[in-house]
């Protein structure tokens, strides 16, 4: 899951600010709100990821007692 979103990130980076080398525009100029919602959407999933490694951390420390 964490490599999916860091995929996710990466990808949503190039798309604001734009590729360099082949002509494509910056996509979030004309998609304002989408970017900024897919934003959210990826600080969730980070989120998430710690939410899971307590998680896992939490249960680890329940079962060795």
């Amino acid at each position: 899951m964490m490599s999916a979103v860091s995929a996710a990130t990466g990808v949503t980076n190039l798309n604001r600010t734009g590729i360099k080398h082949p002509p494509l525009p910056n996509f979030c100029k004309p998609l304002h709100s989408f970017c900024d919602r897919v934003g959210v959407s990826i600080a969730f999933a980070f989120f998430n990821c710690f939410l899971l490694a307590v998680s896992t951390v939490l249960d680890v420390v329940w079962l060795t007692n």
